[in-house]
């Protein structure tokens, strides 16, 4: 006769390495994952402007060298 705690046993065996296997793929992934998003991160700060200039207003070099904020009522009359 059949042991049934066998057949039990040996489902339990083969669901076991079955989580296992995932848990550890899952786990490669995940570290996958979090070396590229650390790659992804660095390379932001790598190409990021070292100085950055905020537009005050009318000086030569505001908007690409232009006076823009000026106005001028000779012309705009």
């Amino acid at each position: 006769m059949a042991d049934p705690f066998k057949a039990i046993a040996e489902l339990q065996n083969a669901w076991f390495k079955a989580w296992l296997n995932s848990t550890q793929s899952m786990g490669h992934l995940t570290q996958h994952l979090l070396e590229m998003q650390q790659k992804m991160l660095s390379h932001a700060v790598k190409y990021q402007r070292d100085h950055i200039e905020i537009a005050t207003g009318p000086s030569l070099t505001d908007k690409y060298g232009k006076r823009a904020h000026d106005i001028d009522p000779e012309r705009d009359v």
